[in-house]
């Protein structure tokens, strides 16, 4: 009986045996193939993003300034960027030997050198295809991988280890690539699938050379820019290192909402699609800024400048009183907004017209006698001088010493106001006449720490609420600064110098427009640059802002308006309007300061402990002449300056004028009625605001209010703005 049960027993498990056998040999040699086609499809490629069409910027009346269009990028696996490919290329080899694209026969390591080989030639298949140089693809490979090794260099710090994403995906060696050269690159390139040519975008700009600096430019994802990305969380919208991102201007500031969200698609090693998500394509923007408003307004300042006592910039900006948009922001010289590496390398060296600085928010100057209307604004409110008070122009404010702190009108004329009102000037006439003697008693009553809070309810010290990572805060210098800078206090000088705006304090051509802006509405207001298609603003406005006293505004803009319209004003020679229905308010300012550095002497030690001194425009430039060699910079000193002292030492001075325009029919002192602009203007190195300045400001408040036109005429004179247009010859 029990034999029978082993024998039993071995039946079953032989014929489990033969079940078993049988089914191994259909799974491992009948189904083979099908099973290896399966293993292969459960293999997908590294996740592949899909970029997004980038929004486009627009100018106020919807004229297209810049946009993408269609194109391709030549993508390369990190992999082979960074030169540690071998593990990638034996993945790849054995994926082409499941695909039949090599003999089966083939040992997988005469594949992997085969593969490794044509690595070896990448770049300059590459270079062939493109027609971007091989030692410019290395450099553009270089970058990347330094990109992603300061990505991981953060995620570590953050206790984030292992190998991170960046490191097995594609990335984007050539971009802005056309259909007939991305289709060569597939073409001749299908045997290397390290590299990839994706759809993409190139950013293309309209006739926006006038709007360079407003714009800004789109360039590579860098490290910083990653770990300072708001939408960082967002696996679809946060940047990553083989995007794009905006660099300056609009482009940065309207980053996250222009840029869009990303789609993705799998793909296994066959190539057969997975899953794909579109992307979706970024929100435009619409700046505040007229296109054409601005091409005139850069007309008009470009001969001012160029025909000044030393020519070397400028800059004018117009503000809608009642809104707070920004309707031109102009820097003079310009540049082409398609400039080259090789143009910006010269753009940068020309030290004289800056011409790549964004003077009309980068740049704080003395704001000079303009600021005289915030001094009168902050005595009168204050209370330490009345409307209807006088005080005497003897010339000189200090007795005894007749040499310092003087008038302008007795620098240049030996007289004083008390000529023409011997009895003395009240707020408004020192504003007409510009009377450097009677801001210096309102500037002594006030103190130079009250002058500082009035500057500051002005809008100096502060961005105006662009959001352009190129506007500068200025200079408002509270005691406390002045401590940390400079070691020292306020002293009763500092209050004579900050009251007529000289000294430390300091302002953009924005700001200065926008205190006229102030002064017109009766409070300070943020300024708007852009908005979005719904006509809110880009950025969230600040809160309400506290108005200032009307009494305090009504003396000032009195006095305003006889500046340019009453004869003797400072700017009644050359600023009154040819328009029947619209005037124009203003103040002048003629700003000391110290000549340019244009060229500096840089001294250099050799390892030896040799010292050179070279005189150049700048570090780079210096330190060409010495090649790759290591040589360690040790000191400077400025070499030229621009211009040129003149009689006794005496400084140059920045040309200004602010104002605002209103309907003739607006009673006296009263907040303007009808179209109101703000405007500033700025010549460096001018001379005098009232005969340099206020032409331009009249010719600008001109053409707002309907009077004669002025502009180009063709288009040879838009490009007659752009500096990088003269090959560096002066404008």
């Amino acid at each position: 009986m029990f034999e029978n049960r082993l024998k039993w027993l071995a039946l079953l498990l032989a014929v489990t045996t033969v079940i078993v056998g049988a089914r191994l040999a259909q799974l491992q040699i009948v189904r083979a193939d099908e099973f290896r086609e399966l293993s292969d499809s459960l293999l997908t490629r590294p996740q592949r993003y899909l970029l997004p069409v980038r929004g486009s910027i627009t100018d106020r009346e919807g004229r297209l300034l810049v946009e993408d269009r269609p194109a391709s990028e030549v993508c390369v696996h990190y992999a082979v960027l960074s030169g540690k490919s071998e593990g990638l290329l034996r993945a790849f080899a054995r994926s082409l030997r499941r695909r039949g694209d090599v003999p089966g026969d083939q040992p997988l390591d005469e594949t992997t050198s085969e593969l490794r080989h044509g690595v070896g030639q990448t770049w300059t298949r590459l270079a062939e295809l493109t027609g971007v140089p091989a030692a410019e693809l290395l450099e553009r490979a270089e970058r990347i991988c330094r990109r992603v090794e300061r990505i991981r260099a953060v995620l570590s710090e953050r206790g984030l280890e292992g190998p991170i994403r960046e490191e097995t995906m594609f990335h984007a060696l050539v971009d802005g690539v056309d259909e007939r050269t991305a289709l060569r690159v597939r073409e001749a390139l299908e045997r290397y699938p390290w590299i990839d040519v994706v759809p993409a975008a190139r950013r293309v700009a309209h006739d926006a050379d006038a709007l360079v600096h407003v714009l800004g430019r789109v360039g590579p994802v860098t490290a910083e820019a990653i770990e300072r990305d708001p939408l960082g969380d967002d696996p679809l919208r946060g940047l990553v290192p083989e995007g794009r991102c905006g660099v300056t201007g609009i482009e940065r500031t309207a980053d996250t909402v222009l840029r869009g969200a990303r789609g993705y698609e799998r793909r296994d090693l066959r190539g057969r699609l997975l899953e794909r998500v579109e992307p979706v394509r970024g929100q435009d923007v619409r700046l505040t800024i007229d296109a054409d408003l601005q091409k005139r307004v850069l007309a008009i300042l470009k001969p001012a400048v160029d025909a000044s006592a030393h020519p070397a910039g400028g800059s004018a900006v117009v503000i809608d009183v009642a809104s707070g948009d920004v309707l031109a922001l102009a820097s003079y010289p310009t540049y082409a907004y398609g400039a080259t590496a090789e143009d910006f390398a010269r753009l940068r060296s020309e030290t004289r017209w800056l011409p790549l600085r964004f003077r009309a928010v980068s740049d704080a100057f003395p704001p000079g006698s303009t600021c005289k209307a915030i001094t009168l604004v902050g005595g009168l409110s204050d209370g330490v001088i009345r409307p209807g008070d006088r005080i005497h122009c003897r010339g000189a404010f200090l007795p005894g010493r007749p040499t310092q702190f003087r008038c302008w009108i007795y620098n240049q004329y030996g007289i004083t106001h008390d000529s023409e009102l011997p009895e003395g000037q009240r707020g408004e006439d020192a504003i007409r006449n510009s009377c450097n003697i009677y801001f210096y008693e309102v500037g002594r009553r006030l103190g130079a720490e009250r002058l500082c809070d009035w500057f500051d309810a002005f809008g100096f010290g502060r961005p105006q609420g662009t959001g352009l990572i190129e506007e500068s805060p200025g200079i408002v210098p509270h005691e406390r600064w002045l401590r940390q800078v400079q070691g020292r206090g306020h002293t009763p000088s500092d209050a004579w110098n900050y009251a007529i705006g000289q000294g430390e304090v300091t302002a953009t051509p924005l700001q200065a427009a926008n205190v006229a802006a102030a002064v017109a509405r009766g409070r300070w207001e943020p300024v708007h640059v852009a908005r979005l298609p719904g006509g809110e603003p880009l950025l969230a406005p600040a809160g309400p802002a506290q108005p200032f006293d009307e009494t305090a505004l009504r003396a000032l803009r009195s006095g305003m308006w006889r500046v340019v319209n009453e004869r003797g004003g400072t700017a009644n020679k050359h600023a009154p309007l040819s328009s029947p229905d619209y005037e124009l308010c203003g103040k002048t300012g003629s700003a000391q300061v110290a000549p340019r550095v244009i060229s500096t002497r840089y001294v250099f030690e050799w390892p030896d402990g040799l010292r050179e001194t070279v005189e150049a425009r700048t570090e780079a430039e210096a330190r060409a002449r010495f090649g790759p060699a290591h040589i360690r910079l040790i000191g400077t000193r400025a070499a030229q300056r621009f211009p040129v002292l003149g009689e006794e030492g005496r400084l140059p001075a920045h040309a200004w004028f602010i104002g605002y325009t209103q309907l003739k029919a607006t009673p006296r002192g009263a907040a303007p009625r009808g179209k109101s602009y703000a405007i500033a203007v700025l010549i460096e190195f001018g001379g005098s605001g009232g005969s340099v300045a206020s032409p331009v400001a009249r010719q600008i408040a001109d053409l707002l209010v309907g009077g004669p036109a002025v502009g180009l005429d063709t288009q040879a004179g838009v490009e007659a703005l752009s500096y990088a247009a003269t090959e560096g010859a002066t404008p």
